[in-house]
């Protein structure tokens, strides 16, 4: 989201690039350096007919194919924000994982197929990026609704998940399709178990949690050989 990437794209004094050649549509990318390191951030962009940010994974695999085929990168951080258990996290916090992300609404209850719909994608976690920064492990898990119906629920606690979120498994997917390191970075808005209307928690604690991952998104990279 626009929201999310506004401050760390501020702070880092990257560049507007011109339209991708490979995609159609507003993908809004940004480019600069950071201690000798190349840095693209690559939006997923905003809806001509709605008007609001293309959030979830369709957009967020095309984004990311076509960010790998232009840019040839080395690493892919999904970062961006997540809903988490009370009891699991606070308001703001970080989550990264050592764990594959998975998908908790792709339900196929055929051998074979259930396996592949979950994902299990994997992740290249490496504890000196994150050194000097407050952080939690958990599985990262995906899916396309902001709510959480109870087979939601079912699945996410099944896999132990820690940060729900729209995006990061089908980022996973293709940063493993193409044998790039990967790893999420999410900052909590919202508590998915707290009686509360999860959109009004997302939106009053959007910008907090955004600045906090800016702030993190930074550390780390400068914490990256």
């Amino acid at each position: 989201m626009e929201a999310e990437a506004k401050p760390v794209i501020e702070k880092l004094g990257l560049t507007a690039l011109a339209d991708s050649h490979t995609l159609r549509g507003n993908f809004p990318r940004f480019q600069g350096e950071f201690e000798g390191k190349e840095i693209i951030i690559s939006l997923n962009g905003k809806s001509s007919e709605y008007g609001v940010d293309r959030i979830g994974t369709e957009f967020a695999a095309l984004n990311t194919q076509s960010a790998i085929l232009e840019f040839a990168p080395d690493l892919i951080i999904n970062a961006g924000t997540c809903g988490a258990f009370s009891a699991d996290a606070d308001i703001a916090d970080i989550i990264t994982s050592d764990q594959p992300v998975v998908y908790h609404d792709h339900r196929v209850p055929m051998e074979g197929f259930s396996e592949f719909a979950t994902g299990h994608h994997p992740v290249t976690y490496k504890p000196d990026y994150f050194q000097g920064v407050a952080h939690k492990l958990g599985v990262v898990t995906t899916g396309n609704s902001l709510d959480m119906p109870e087979v939601d629920r079912q699945i996410i606690e099944q896999n132990r998940g820690m940060a729900k979120e729209m995006e990061c498994a089908s980022v996973a997917a293709v940063a493993s399709l193409y044998g790039i390191d990967f790893f999420p970075i999410k900052s909590v808005t919202d508590h998915v178990d707290i009686e509360l209307d999860n959109v009004e928690q997302f939106l009053e604690n959007l910008n907090r949690a955004s600045l906090k991952l800016s702030e993190t998104l930074i550390k780390v990279l400068t914490n990256i050989d």
